[in-house]
């Protein structure tokens, strides 16, 4: 309970300059404009009318947002207010502390990246007759939960580095090119395949494609659990490196590690 109430007030805090419709606007509006960016240059790049690849995978990045930047920066905007030293020096868990952050603004993450790909499929006549939306909703899930991994690893850097604004625009375009959401991984040189499959949400937006294609329901399933397997190693890697922030700033005594 006490997770649940310092992450709804953490979330309040952030919304609370904005009134319901800029609220709904800023969740909304933003995020589907920038989806309908993406598809529309796909649709010119590559002189198609079939944009379903395009829809699927730029409405899985649409969790980027939260999960790259809100929990990546977490530990410099705690340095920017002031609070750095007393978490630092505080037992509570510094994943914790992140995961406080990104809680509901995860789940509302989820709700936009849905909605965003309800609406993609209908402004680009993305044929939805037959789609599983069950297993859309746990692909988006699964996603959410390998890429706020992802997120927990990148907030750490805010301990090593106080170029966190280079670090991730840096990985916003790294999920960009390398996840499959705009080109298919087949289509990159070997070396970076391996980069595409050690990332997040390159397996769920192909299972996403394959629910849309008829894939077999073996292969979606195989997909969704290296996803989770992602997520976790993630969140385990993130935690090793806590542990080391934390030890290395009171062997040094520095509250970072620059």
């Amino acid at each position: 309970m006490h997770f649940l109430r310092m992450a709804w007030l953490n979330f309040k805090g952030q919304r609370a300059a904005f009134n319901l419709e800029e609220f709904l606007l800023l969740e909304t509006a933003y995020p589907f404009i920038t989806l309908m960016f993406h598809c529309v240059l796909a649709g010119y790049a590559f002189q198609t009318t079939n944009l379903t690849d395009w829809v699927i995978g730029n409405a899985f990045l649409l969790c980027t947002n939260i999960c790259v930047f809100s929990l990546g920066s977490s530990f410099r905007a705690e340095r920017a207010f002031g609070r750095i030293r007393s978490i630092m020096t505080s037992s509570t868990s510094k994943i914790e502390i992140v995961l406080q952050k990104g809680f509901f603004s995860g789940l509302v993450s989820i709700g936009t990246t849905f909605a965003g790909f309800a609406l993609g499929c209908v402004v680009f006549h993305v044929s939805i007759s037959g789609v599983h939306w069950g297993g859309i909703l746990l692909c988006f899930v699964t996603a959410m939960f390998a890429a706020m991994g992802f997120g927990l690893v990148l907030s750490v850097f805010g301990l090593m580095s106080h170029q966190m604004h280079l670090i991730l625009n840096l990985m916003e375009y790294v999920l960009l090119i390398f996840t499959g959401s705009n080109f298919q991984v087949s289509q990159l040189p070997e070396v970076f395949q391996v980069i595409s499959y050690i990332l997040p949400l390159t397996r769920s937006i192909a299972a996403a494609r394959g629910i849309v294609s008829g894939m077999e329901f073996s292969q979606i399933t195989l997909l969704l659990t290296g996803e989770i397997a992602v997520g976790i190693f993630y969140i385990i890697f993130a935690a090793v490196l806590v542990k080391y922030a934390e030890k290395t700033a009171i062997k040094n005594g520095t509250l970072e590690l620059f």
